[in-house]
């Protein structure tokens, strides 16, 4: 069977192509059809190949537009429900990501063309592992939601190996099924059965592997209680003054008074916390209020969380909250701070602390969301203020970040980390937690923006990718969308529902032992980028150095001639 087409029905079979990629791709971020995603990128080394070996007056500009197309259907249908919270922001994440994924493959295209064909397919591999590893970095308009790697969340029984490769090895293995699928239907029909054995060896090797390490693990560490609320407020109607829908204010009609949202919050406590509890989660901004920190223990709310911690001499609370900083001028002339008048001050997303200290701890999210919490341009254009971000309701704008991990220790000394949102998508930011001596992650999340949508499904799919890599229980508290515990192998043992006004309590084990991903992180992306910068730059030079074939210099001596003659 050959599937490369004859020559003049090239536009419809690329077209076919691209398309069948971008649907093949999208579908694997849903549970059932996950195992799509070994396939998926087949169709693009195909499209590549065949504009490889024709004669385009633009072959780089084609392969563009057609991986491009791909690019964007897998976008679309992976991550469609980003147009529930604002279709604008939604567009210009699903056109601007497309085009950037779209680099990674020029350039092993460019590589493949000025070197030998299997430094060129080697070069695939780096080149896109590179891409990865460059969206898990603090950049700016860094969106690692579709690392290939994460798709695996929905089944971690496949990938126990995690806790030494971490989410990059998963997507090294995507890609290497890929290629080799890609050989047995488009390359050379001798070694057909021979590519497809490898392809399907390479498929099922990891997974029984995986499998047999899921059936022996035992959990590890010392039992701890932990008790997570979800308080189900509306995001849009219910919880925040602003409506982020309709432009206006809830007040006065549907907004929940902060005072009667903290009702809410201790009401459910009371519920399942008891003298054996140690840990108590609220969700991202619960404490939506702002304060400013340096004046916590005049704060009405906060006395009255303390209040109630202190009714349970045992317990440790973290709660998502608005706070800021004061500052008598911006000497550091940085963008995250802001001006008032005389006065200078940075907003911060935060989770706070009541532990066994008596004063009130902090730790200010460091991974925002490109768009909402921060403008990666506003450095360079400073016209580009606030007002261009999407108001979701809670605080907007460049908001202030913290470069240093902060651990959370009860009177047990059992550290928490606090992962705020989106900070649970980076595999390699979570281990520094761990190196400052985490026992369990706490993850406090708001995903009602995005409505009863596969978005916070997958979110919470990704989380369980966190736990396999460092081997640590995740106590996870939304404030809809999915509330629960996720245990060491990355298994989802309790949930609540979406919509769900409720209180969960589990036994987690506080895990202290570190993994091989925690110790170095993720080294294969690292490795890659330095072996896709080489494998670059070097088939660039030699392509320059080599001489020209007679076709080649046929073609240069006769522009009009599309083939060259030998």
């Amino acid at each position: 069977m050959n599937l490369v087409p004859n020559w003049s029905v090239k536009p419809y079979y690329l077209l076919g192509l691209s398309l069948l990629s971008g649907l093949l791709l999208g579908l694997a971020w849903y549970s059932p059809t996950t195992i799509l995603l070994f396939i998926g990128f087949a169709p693009i080394l195909a499209i590549e190949q065949h504009i490889a070996q024709h004669p385009y007056r633009r072959p780089l500009l084609t392969l563009w537009g057609y991986t491009y197309l791909a690019f964007l259907v897998w976008n679309v249908s992976a991550t469609w429900w980003l147009w529930n919270s604002s279709p604008g922001a939604s567009i210009f994440a699903f056109t601007a990501n497309s085009f950037l994924m779209t680099i990674p493959i020029l350039l092993f295209h460019i590589t493949k063309k000025a070197s030998t064909k299997k430094f060129g397919y080697l070069s695939f591999f780096m080149c896109w592992l590179a891409w990865e590893h460059l969206h898990l970095q603090d950049w700016g308009f860094s969106w690692p939601w579709l690392t290939l790697g994460n798709a695996f969340g929905f089944h971690p029984a496949w990938v126990q190996w995690y806790e030494y490769s971490g989410v990059l090895g998963g997507s090294l293995w995507a890609l290497i099924v890929n290629f080799l699928v890609f050989e047995a239907l488009w390359e050379n029909s001798r070694i057909r059965k021979l590519n497809v054995t490898l392809a399907a060896m390479v498929l099922v090797g990891p997974m029984a592997a995986s499998w047999l390490v899921y059936a022996d693990y035992h959990e590890r560490g010392t039992p701890v209680e932990i008790v997570v609320v979800q308080p189900n407020l509306d995001c849009y109607s219910e919880k925040f003054e602003y409506n982020a829908k309709t432009g206006g204010s809830n007040q006065g009609t549907t907004f929940v008074p902060y005072d009667e949202q903290m009702t809410r919050f201790l009401a459910l406590s009371r519920q399942k916390v008891g003298s054996n509890t140690a840990f108590l989660a609220f969700p991202e901004t619960s404490l939506h209020r702002a304060f400013d920190e340096q004046q916590a223990a005049t704060d009405t709310t906060l006395r009255r969380i303390k209040a109630f911690r202190d009714q349970y001499p045992q317990l440790s609370l973290l709660s998502g909250a608005d706070s800021y900083l004061l500052y008598p001028d911006n000497a550091s002339n940085s963008p995250t701070i802001r001006q008032s008048g005389n006065i200078f001050y940075e907003v911060f997303n935060t989770a706070v602390f009541f532990g066994d200290r008596e004063q009130t701890e902090f730790y200010h999210k460091s991974r925002l969301v490109v768009g909402v919490e921060e403008n990666p341009l506003a450095k360079f254009f400073h016209l580009l203020d606030d007002k261009y971000m999407l108001n979701l309701g809670g605080m907007v704008g460049n908001l202030g970040k913290q470069k240093e991990r902060s651990v959370f220790l009860n009177h047990d000394s059992v550290g928490i980390a606090p992962l705020i949102c989106y900070e649970s998508i980076y595999g390699e930011f979570v281990t520094g937690y761990i190196r400052k001596k985490a026992n369990i992650l706490g993850i406090i999340s708001n995903d009602g923006w995005w409505g009863n949508t596969p978005g916070h499904v997958q979110l919470l799919a990704i989380g369980s990718l966190r736990a396999i890599e460092t081997r640590r229980a995740i106590a996870r508290a939304a404030n809809t969308g999915i509330s629960g515990f996720i245990n060491q192998r990355g298994e989802v043992v309790q949930a609540s529902k979406y919509g769900e006004m409720t209180v969960l309590k589990a036994t987690v084990k506080a895990n202290d032992e570190t993994t091989f991903y925690v110790e170095w992180g993720d080294y294969i992306g690292r490795l890659a980028s330095f072996l896709a910068a080489f494998m670059v730059l070097s088939s660039l030079v030699r392509g320059k150095l080599r001489p020209l074939t007679r076709r080649e210099k046929s073609k240069k001596l006769n522009p009009d001639d599309p083939e060259g003659t030998d």
